[in-house]
């Protein structure tokens, strides 16, 4: 299903309610929605992979259209709402990423594709990053997550572009990786959009996590400036 949505960031847990006075029933799940941006050169199968991953199908041609996708995944317990924006990539050449690129900051978690047939769609994975990681993560904040995806494994015998390529580039930053065919299968985008998942849910406790730290350290400091305020 596509569906547009407001550009707005929204990455939040929210437990299910229940009416005052209703019987007591077990918790309900935790709920988080989370805007997904995948982003990578032309032809390295973007759209492949995240309808893949919404539809079990697989697609081998798209038009020229940006479209916004709803899809709750289960997590453990949870259900992760997922807001996917499918960018064109003639759109995105038009719009060269920058830390004020309005996909950067909408987005709370990032996929960036690459084909494993393709050198020049792999080396434009780290300058991604590295804009986006400028954009997202402050001396204070929290890492974003990122998951490196090389496509068309399937294609090994026009491989350009090696495994262990990929896997050390994730691991120098800090990023997730995976190498898949959209062709093939749908466990593969299966798997990248859970790794994201797990991952949004990590950062998001860990914010939550540290913003209550926080919260007490400033009580605390505000207490000993009212003491020493009124000894003066």
């Amino acid at each position: 299903m596509v569906l547009r949505i407001p550009l707005r960031r929204s990455a939040s847990f929210t437990p299910d309610h229940h009416q005052a006075g209703a019987e007591a029933s077990p918790p309900g799940p935790l709920k988080m929605e989370a805007n997904v941006v995948v982003l990578g050169a032309d032809r390295v199968g973007k759209s492949a992979l995240t309808v893949r991953f919404l539809t079990r199908r697989f697609i081998g041609e798209y038009g020229n259209m940006e479209s916004v996708y709803t899809h709750t995944l289960a997590l453990e317990g949870r259900e992760v709402v997922f807001h996917i924006w499918d960018f064109p990539c003639s759109q995105e050449k038009a719009e060269e990423s920058s830390p004020g690129d309005k996909r950067i900051q909408w987005a709370d978690g990032f996929v960036l594709v690459y084909s494993i047939c393709d050198r020049a769609s792999f080396d434009s994975v780290q300058p991604k990053v590295q804009v986006i990681k400028a954009a997202k993560e402050g001396p204070s904040q929290e890492k974003i997550p990122i998951v490196i995806v090389g496509n068309k494994r399937d294609l090994h015998h026009h491989r350009t572009v090696s495994s262990e390529e990929g896997r050390l580039l994730a691991l120098s930053l800090d990023c997730e990786f995976y190498e898949v065919s959209a062709a093939e299968a749908s466990h593969g985008a299966l798997l990248v959009f859970h790794a994201l998942a797990e991952r949004l849910c990590e950062a998001k406790l860990a914010l939550k996590k540290g913003t209550g730290i926080r919260s007490i350290v400033k009580s605390v400091s505000a207490v000993f400036a009212r003491k020493r305020t009124d000894s003066m």
